[in-house]
């Protein structure tokens, strides 16, 4: 649920959302108007973009389910591109101003020291320093799918939106982030352990917090609940027992009694991402779990993964774990 803005034009927030130990957003304002397009890429992206500026990362740790860059610079600005993932900020320095450019709508704001930021999936951002001294940022990456897990035990799928901030305070969420920024320096087995059970307990943060829970209707353009969890049985299934993980998507859309052209749209409309980009992200936790337990070169595993190519796998492999399959075995 996004804030309304009241009369005298300051933020007004639901107290639905209020929680004592958040501070309110300053500064944050709605702009009628489009944002410049930015190419939609992986959350490295932003690291090839300013190598320079990466003190470190955690591509090459093996964290499976969260991505770490630490950014410092001196930049008058730093343009972020629309990624896959849901992008968490936390202002390490001087104060920065953010645009978010979300959909057709832009949102602003300041971010100061210790304070945080929420970009959702999709939205591009640019964040110019408010001074001369050099600017110090943490960027955390979630992938949607992720998110979407920390849900599980719900008796239904929902659909999950995350909602734009910009420059609020949250204990518990500062706690998770400078935990895993320490842990940045820990290239070991318990170090990845921990990162990704902080990941867990950031997104719930998130999805507890900022985000919109609702039950899917087939009116809203998503999936009714039953449709989904069987199509996403049937997908599960495919992958784990079909020769190479094959799936015939035009099967299982006439499985869920859609035609194929509805069900894709509505997938897509209830879990954020593509009957495609979900069977591709599954195939890569399975090529994570042989990379782990077993000792398969990696073209067997790529095979295995359903992936025409080995290098069509190393470039999905890194695309959404950050890191070459053969960097993430050697973390391991």
């Amino acid at each position: 649920m996004l804030q309304t803005v009241n009369t005298s034009g300051q933020p007004s927030w639901p107290t639905s959302v209020v929680d004592p130990i958040i501070s309110k957003p300053e500064s944050w304002r709605r702009i009628h108007r489009s944002g410049h397009e930015v190419t939609r890429s992986s959350a490295g992206e932003i690291s090839l973009l300013y190598p320079e500026s990466v003190v470190a990362s955690s591509d090459a740790l093996g964290w499976q389910n969260i991505r770490v860059i630490h950014l410092r610079h001196s930049l008058s600005e730093v343009v972020g591109p629309r990624s896959d993932s849901h992008c968490l900020m936390l202002n390490l320095g001087t104060p920065l101003h953010l645009n978010a450019h979300f959909g057709k709508r832009n949102f602003e704001g300041n971010v100061r020291a210790g304070e945080v930021a929420i970009i959702p999936a999709g939205a591009s951002w640019n964040c110019r320093s408010e001074s001369s001294h050099v600017s110090s940022v943490l960027l955390l990456y979630l992938r949607p799918l992720f998110v979407r897990s920390a849900v599980a035990e719900f008796d239904s799928y929902r659909d999950i939106a995350l909602t734009p901030q910009i420059g609020f305070r949250n204990k518990h969420i500062r706690h998770v982030t400078m935990s895993l920024f320490h842990e940045l320096n820990e290239a070991n087995v318990v170090g990845r352990l921990y990162a990704d059970s902080l990941a867990t307990a950031l997104a719930m943060q998130l999805i507890r917090r900022y985000s919109s829970l609702k039950d899917v209707q087939i009116g809203h353009g998503g999936m009714a609940p039953h449709r989904l969890r069987k199509a996403i049985g049937l997908i599960d299934r495919h992958l784990a027992e079909e020769e190479e993980g094959r799936v015939n998507l035009r099967v299982v859309a006439k499985e869920v009694g859609m035609s194929y052209f509805h069900f894709s749209r509505a997938f897509k409309h209830s879990m954020g991402m593509s009957p495609t980009n979900y069977i591709a992200e599954r195939r890569i936790d399975g090529a994570k779990k042989l990379l782990q337990e077993t000792e398969l070169p990696i073209s067997e595993i790529a095979l295995r993964a359903g992936f025409s190519s080995q290098s069509h796998f190393t470039t999905s492999f890194r695309r959404v774990a950050g890191a070459t399959p053969r960097a993430f075995r050697a973390t391991i």
